[in-house]
Order: structure tokens, then sequence, then C-alpha cells
């Protein structure tokens, strides 16, 4: 089976970012039922919550472990102007990990 990372923004207001939080785990959901093992960075908000000492490297850096190990990236629509996004790109290009925009795209690859 096939694992995706599912990147895109996450840093903004409370509200901004629940709603993010909502729109990513909705589309893991899809990719997920698409036959895909999906990893979404978002879900560690409640080890953070849990542990109440988390920093944003923490976050990222576990994130980064689980993305260098993906088949492939599904970026959400209008991520284009997250820097943490950004990063997760660069990543994913760098190993030559393929990324995909569209989810029909992503749902008709297979590798």
């Amino acid at each position: 089976m096939k694992r995706v990372y599912i990147a895109g923004k996450l840093n903004a207001d409370a509200v901004d970012y629940i709603q993010n939080v909502s729109k990513m785990v909705r589309v893991a959901i899809d990719v997920q039922k698409a036959g895909f093992s999906v990893f979404v960075p978002c879900l560690d908000l409640l080890c953070g919550i849990v542990a109440g000492d988390f920093t944003y490297d923490d976050y990222a850096l576990n994130n980064i472990k689980w993305l260098e190990v993906s088949d492939a990236v599904y970026v959400m629509p209008n991520s284009e102007s997250s820097k943490g996004t950004q990063k997760e790109v660069a990543l994913a290009n760098s190993l030559d990990i393929p990324i995909f925009y569209d989810i029909d795209m992503l749902k008709n690859w297979r590798g």
C-alpha cells in the first residue's frame, strides 16, 4: 500500500487552524478510502496538547521523518503561501517523491 503524506497550510489564527485541520483530515479520509495509507501532520496536535510543551521543531522534525518515507505527497489546495508546505515540497522534490496537487491524479497514480 502506497504511503501518502498530506501537506498543507496550518499556521494561522486558532479558527483558521481548526478549519485547515478539518479540511486536511477530510481529504486524508478520501485518500485513505482510495486505497492509500495516509500521514496527516496536523494530527500530532493531540500529542502536543497532552505533552503541553511541544515546540514548532518538535512537530516539524517528527513530520519530516514521515515525509521522508512517503511514496507521494498530496498538497492541499491554497497552500502555496505556507512556508511549512514550501519546505515539505522542496524536501519531497529533493528526494524524488512524486507531488500531487490534484486529488484525482493522485487517486489514479500507483507509482
